[in-house]
């Protein structure tokens, strides 16, 4: 199987390249684009998700270790 690693990568590259050097195809790269971007930007919005998670969960440890110190004692 490794021997038919070159050959694919090879064959793969060449047609991104054909992509890219017509002038249809860098139309339709562009188009592709320009839908992606309309509908926002798909990895920030995880970024603020995940970072809300975190956030909560950074919350929740706080109330838990609090809660586990217990009240102080004199």
């Amino acid at each position: 199987m490794k021997k038919w690693y070159l050959p694919l990568t090879v064959l793969g590259l060449s047609g991104l390249g054909l992509v890219f050097a017509s002038e249809r195809g860098r139309a339709r790269v562009r188009q592709l684009v320009d839908q992606w971007m309309e509908h926002g930007d798909p990895l920030g919005e995880f970024n603020n998700f995940c970072e809300e998670q975190l956030k909560m969960i950074q919350e929740n440890l706080d109330r838990l270790s609090e809660a586990l110190e217990g009240p102080p004692t004199a």
